[in-house]
C-alpha cells in the first residue's frame, strides 16, 4: 500500500508538470509585439475582432497608451487625442491592460511616448483564453500535491532509513 502512495504522487505530479507545458506553450491568440513609429507615436499592427467575445490582453503599457479603433488612428497625435479616443480598459492590475467585449472591428494600441514600448499584446476568443488560465492553475495545483504525496510515499516506504539520507 505504502508504494502506491509513491506512485499515485508520481502520477498527479506527472499530469500537472503535463498541463503545465501546455498551457506554457499553446497559442490562445495572436500575440504581437512590434510597433511601427508615425508623428512622435508607436501603433500596433490592427487586430480584427470577429465577434463580441474577444478579450485583448496588453502586457506592460506605458501610462500614455490605449486600444482605440484602427478608423481613429490617424486622429491620434498627443496624449489628449489619444484620452479622447481610446476605450476604456475593463481591467487594468499592476502591468496588464484587459479588454474584453469589444464589438466587432479593427483595432490598434497606440502609444504615446518617445521610446519604442515594451508591451506585448495577445487576443483571442474568450473562451481559449480563460481556459488556458485554468489549466495554467489547475496544472501548479496538481504539482503541489504530487510533491505533498510523494513524501509520504518515500518516508513510507518500507526499505526507507534515515541514515540513507544522511
Amino acid at each position: 500500500m505504502k508504494k502506491w502512495i509513491l506512485v499515485i504522487g508520481i502520477v498527479v505530479l506527472l499530469i500537472g508538470v503535463t498541463l503545465y507545458g501546455y498551457e506554457n506553450f499553446e497559442k490562445p491568440g495572436i500575440t504581437m509585439n512590434k510597433f511601427t513609429h508615425s508623428n512622435g507615436e508607436y501603433i500596433s499592427g490592427n487586430m480584427s475582432v470577429t465577434t463580441n467575445n474577444y478579450i485583448i490582453s496588453i502586457k506592460n503599457p506605458s501610462s500614455y497608451s490605449g486600444l482605440v479603433p484602427a478608423k481613429d488612428v490617424k486622429y491620434i497625435n498627443n496624449t489628449t487625442a489619444l484620452g479622447k479616443y481610446e476605450l476604456p480598459a475593463d481591467y487594468t492590475f499592476g502591468n496588464i491592460k484587459e479588454y474584453k467585449n469589444v464589438t466587432p472591428g479593427a483595432y490598434a494600441f497606440i502609444d504615446v511616448s518617445s521610446r519604442n514600448p515594451d508591451s506585448s499584446i495577445t487576443y483571442g476568443p474568450a473562451g481559449s483564453l480563460v481556459y488556458i488560465g485554468y489549466a495554467g492553475d489547475f496544472s501548479a495545483f496538481l504539482i503541489v500535491i504530487g510533491i505533498i504525496v510523494i513524501i509520504p510515499g518515500i518516508v513510507l516506504r518500507k526499505d526507507f532509513k534515515i541514515k540513507n539520507i544522511l
